[in-house]
């Protein structure tokens, strides 16, 4: 193994350990930086499941209610555990 896909191993276990969204590496010919996108973060879990609650619960009116403010509230919080556990993909 050259060193420049330690140094991206190592890159990539610390970028997943801080829950980065990008994770920087080298191209091992041209030793240039490109980034990846670690979907594995807490934030675009997040992302995940907001995309799959309006998806599953469309609203069309920009009048929110309290009771669809709450669904989306505690609805995201299920849909991200259940994507967590890869129940839904």
């Amino acid at each position: 193994m050259i060193p420049i896909e330690i140094i991206n191993k190592i890159l990539v276990y610390v970028s997943e350990l801080n829950n980065n969204i990008i994770l920087i590496q080298y191209h091992p010919i041209t030793n240039k930086e490109y980034y990846q996108i670690n979907f594995y973060a807490d934030s675009l879990w997040k992302i995940k499941s907001t995309l799959l609650m309006k998806k599953i619960f469309p609203f069309y009116s920009c009048n929110f209610s309290n009771k669809q403010i709450e669904l989306y509230k505690f609805g995201i919080l299920h849909y991200e555990k259940k994507l967590r556990q890869n129940i839904l993909i």
